[in-house]
């Protein structure tokens, strides 16, 4: 009840700050998770594993898309209902969420394994890279239902605003991670096996952790008696996460085109692109912890019908990840050199990856921007726009620029492409929130 006051009537910087804070440590961690595997696999000077566990990316995103389809919704799906009071479908949504999670996990896993060969050839491996890259996917698959129902339960207990208790979940699981990259890869030689190991077995850990968090939980329900398939539970919160989990998945498909184009630039091409790319990562990744940490607020004050609230919300909230996104720009393009070797001292890689971080940063203002429309569609179920908007950037825009500017300007082109497609992207998300909230002028609201 604390935490829904807060949601309630705390001031809007406050909340923000108090809300967005936890989100953004939670998202550094996930990106110093993200890091760990190219860092210390680069430690062992092995190029050739790192290109082959890059090229693996689009599965684990995948997986985070089904993640993000159940958790996301079911977060949205909560703090709505919470904002209407409606704690018997709360108690629906949490138990659906939970065992939805963990089905469909168990299904990905068999599939991976299943069709792994099939996929390892889609994903762009060559003789070079193919062992590395089915090495780590062969492991990395058995984590599905552990990373699925971690993820997904995790983010649906952000729905109160409760958002300390996650941060230090992904400090302790992803501290635990990085702490056996470095005993699998660097003390037991295990590279990309170890890599894939330590994943899952602080995915394990991270599923036991955040049962018993929403066990606890007086409004939340995990007994099976209280699963339904009824479409006033599973529709409303599927349809809530499809466009966040549209735009994860289609990323998913949008980075296999990607590595398919760069290899063409050659495997060391790709490596300097994977270490770029885990450099750059930070900054969006930030820029999201500010908008997805304050997104329970503002699907409480849309379930209040407050509108006034939301929006000031919504404009507090794209202000403050713009700012901080500008000013890492900044730094990752001022000590980009140091910020590549750090990963990969290998100096073949080294210029490439220098302008690559750039190409990736050159554009933050306007992501951010896109993001903040993202998350507020997402707010205020507006599932339509919501949906188009994240399939913008991850593919209906994506796919397109990067094979005319692949094209047009080889591998400059394909550097570049992801500015181009942030500007577009971000025009098309902005008039697509005026619109939806011109639509919402003639609903009541509870000032």
């Amino acid at each position: 009840m604390k935490n829904e006051e807060k949601l309630r009537s705390a001031s809007v910087p406050k909340l923000i700050l108090s809300l967005s804070l936890p989100m953004v440590l939670v998202m550094l961690v996930n990106v110093l998770y993200n890091m760990a595997d190219v860092f210390f696999m680069g430690r062992t000077g092995n190029t050739m594993a790192v290109a082959g566990v890059s090229l693996t990316g689009p599965v684990f995103s995948g997986i985070s898309a089904f993640n993000t389809l159940i958790g996301f919704g079911g977060c949205t799906a909560v703090s709505i209902a919470l904002g209407k009071g409606d704690r018997d479908i709360v108690r629906k949504y949490t138990s659906f969420v939970t065992y939805a999670a963990l089905a469909l996990g168990v299904v990905l896993a068999v599939l991976l394994l299943s069709f792994s060969e099939g996929l390892l050839t889609i994903l762009g491996t060559n003789e070079e890279t193919r062992q590395h890259a089915k090495d780590y996917l062969s492991i990395l698959a058995l984590g599905a239902p552990f990373m699925l129902t971690a993820g997904a339960l995790g983010n649906t207990i952000r729905a109160d605003g409760e958002s300390r208790i996650p941060m230090l979940v992904a400090l302790l699981t992803n501290g635990l991670n990085i702490a056996l990259d470095a005993l699998f890869i660097l003390r037991l030689g295990w590279g990309a096996k170890g890599a894939a190991a330590a994943t899952v077995i602080s995915n394990a850990v991270n599923f036991i952790i955040v049962l018993i968090i929403a066990a606890g939980k007086s409004s939340f329900s995990l007994s099976p008696k209280d699963f339904t398939l009824r479409r006033q539970v599973s529709v409303n919160v599927l349809s809530l996460g499809v466009p966040m989990a549209a735009g994860t998945l289609l990323m998913s498909i949008a980075h296999i085109f990607s590595n398919r184009l760069m290899v063409q630039y050659g495997n060391l091409a790709v490596a300097a692109g994977s270490a770029a790319g885990k450099v750059s990562m930070l900054i969006p990744m930030i820029i999201m912890g500010i908008c997805m940490g304050v997104q329970p607020a503002m699907s409480y004050a849309y379930g209040m019908q407050n509108r006034e609230r939301l929006h000031r919300i919504a404009l507090g909230t794209g202000l403050s990840a713009l700012l901080f996104g500008a000013f890492l720009s900044v730094f990752s393009v001022v000590f980009r050199s140091q910020l590549i070797t750090f990963f990969l001292p290998d100096p073949e890689v080294l210029e490439l990856g220098k302008r690559m971080i750039i190409g990736h940063v050159v554009s933050v203002p306007v992501y951010a921007v896109y993001q903040m429309c993202s998350c507020y569609l997402q707010s205020v179920g507006s599932v339509r726009k919501a949906t188009l908007t994240s399939l913008l950037r991850q593919g209906i825009v994506f796919i397109p620029v990067v094979y005319t500017m692949n094209a047009l300007f080889q591998l400059n082109g394909m550097i570049f492409s992801s500015a181009v497609v942030d500007v577009i992207s971000a025009a098309i998300a902005l008039f697509l929130c005026f619109r939806a909230s011109a639509s919402m002028a003639g609903e009541p609201i509870n000032q």
